[in-house]
């Protein structure tokens, strides 16, 4: 019985489609020529030396921005117009020029504001085939919707083609028409398959559930699924990230403990196996590069431990109230030795009645060795580092500033990364300093970051401001 009821519905379509079809194709044919009509009317009544004359005076896009800008524009504008009218068409009529290359541009319009000189982007294949003949355009879609059109030549007193002049339809506007006519005659058709269908609906609804059901559950558990996956990948992509990572610190820890060590025990075992043949100048030189790099060994493994400390959250932070600018000044004391070798000048500029700041003392006191460290490793001899600080949007703000080449902008960023180095940082740094001291600065609640200029590099954190309780009312 379905099957029988199935194909009444689908002969009951098929003819509906057939004669829809059907009123469709007539009414396109009559709707093509009536516009082939208006088109031909249009094109004798048009004066083609006028619209020669309009082409070649204005040559610019938008060159009549209205329609009673020129007299010969607005003759033809008029007789565009009244025909346009006449025929309660539903979209402006216009005429098309063609230049040298073939390429197609508007004319004059019915619509009051002119379109003129505008590329014709969509201009149908058979208007570029066809256009010293005129012709009816079946239908055919651009940007714009659907349309029907019809063009035909303008030409001037000596035969010559100067123009085409065309008038559309959109094809919606018959559609309408032709859907009313298949309705009209075809309803008792679709009453009689409106009403089997209720009934085959009726037959099929639990069926038709229960496949809903089923498909709704399939694609819940495909979302599942592709869920489950996504973690998955993300997991894969943390893992695979941790063991890249890993990799790369066991690679850079075993070259930076390594290099110094090499150079201890280089010039130790230089001085031991040689020391019958080395003056007493040249043993003290080796002596203090050993000391050098065994101070520089011992920077790395302090860092290294501090910042694994810093990363396993085994900090508490235990802050209190300090003299941020007598830190500072201690800080500078200790580094004064070490500038006066560069021939670097320390500067200071703190900001009178500043507050005390509330941090961890020790670790702050960390932040601002760390920060020397790396600015009288990269100052200029006879430059200057500079320490800065004063009150800002109710916090402590420090600067570090140090003359030299500055560090490029595309990586100020990325300093802070550990093991990361600028293109114009130098071989003995281990890339864990700047890190310690974002790490410190973040364990406060703070901010730190990089700037640059042509000749300054500066470094900036931020400080909580120590606030006594109000007393009680």
């Amino acid at each position: 019985m379905t099957t029988v009821l199935v194909a009444f519905l689908l002969l009951i379509g098929y003819f509906l489609s057939l004669g829809y079809l059907k009123s469709l194709a007539e009414a396109e044919n009559a709707s093509l020529m009536r516009l082939n009509g208006i088109a031909y009317t249009l094109a004798m009544q048009i004066d083609g030396d006028a619209h020669q004359r309009l082409m070649t005076k204005y040559a610019a896009i938008d060159a009549i921005r209205d329609s009673k800008q020129d007299a010969d524009y607005l003759a033809i504008h008029q007789v565009l117009q009244k025909n346009f009218k006449a025929n309660m068409l539903g979209t402006p009529l216009y005429t098309i020029v063609l230049d040298s290359t073939n390429t197609c541009y508007f004319g004059v319009t019915s619509a009051e504001t002119p379109y003129f000189r505008h590329p014709y982007h969509s201009a149908p294949a058979l208007l570029m085939e066809k256009h010293a003949e005129g012709a009816m355009i079946p239908r055919y879609q651009d940007e714009f919707g659907t349309w029907l059109s019809a063009f035909a030549a303008v030409r001037n007193s000596k035969g010559e083609m100067v123009a085409l002049v065309q008038a559309d339809q959109k094809f919606d506007e018959f559609m309408a028409h032709a859907r009313a006519d298949v309705l009209k005659n075809l309803l008792i058709g679709l009453l009689a398959g409106a009403f089997f269908l209720v009934l085959l609906v009726r037959i099929l609804q639990p069926i038709l559930r229960k496949e809903r059901l089923n498909k709704e559950a399939l694609s819940a558990a495909n979302m599942e699924i592709k869920r489950i996956n996504v973690q998955l990948q993300q997991s894969l992509e943390r893992v695979t990230a941790l063991d890249n990572f890993r990799r790369e610190m066991v690679a850079n820890l075993s070259h930076d403990l390594r290099t110094p060590m090499a150079s201890i025990l280089g010039y130790l075992e230089t001085i031991i196996l040689k020391k019958n043949h080395l003056s007493d100048a040249e043993q003290e030189k080796f002596l203090h590069v050993a000391l050098s790099e065994a101070n520089r060994l011992n920077r790395l493994v302090a860092d290294l431990f501090d910042l694994s400390k810093l990363e396993s959250g085994q900090i508490q932070i235990e802050p209190e109230p300090f003299n941020i600018a007598e830190l500072a000044q201690d800080t500078l004391q200790k580094y004064q030795l070490q500038a006066e070798a560069k021939h670097v000048k320390l500067l200071t500029d703190f900001s009178e009645n500043l507050p005390l700041a509330f941090a961890d003392l020790r670790w702050i006191d960390r932040v601002l060795q760390n920060l020397m460290d790396n600015a009288l490793r990269y100052v200029y001899e006879g430059g200057f580092v500079m320490f800065t600080i004063f009150e800002k949007d109710g916090a402590l703000n420090f600067k570090v500033c140090n003359s030299g080449d500055p560090i490029p902008e595309a990586h100020l960023d990325r300093v802070f990364d550990r093991y990361f180095k600028s293109s114009n940082r130098k071989k003995d740094s281990t890339g864990l300093g700047l890190t310690v001291v974002k790490k410190i600065v973040e364990l406060h609640g703070e901010r730190v970051w990089a700037e640059s200029n042509d000749a300054l590099t500066t470094f900036r954190f931020t400080m909580p401001v120590y606030r006594t309780a109000l007393p009680s009312l």
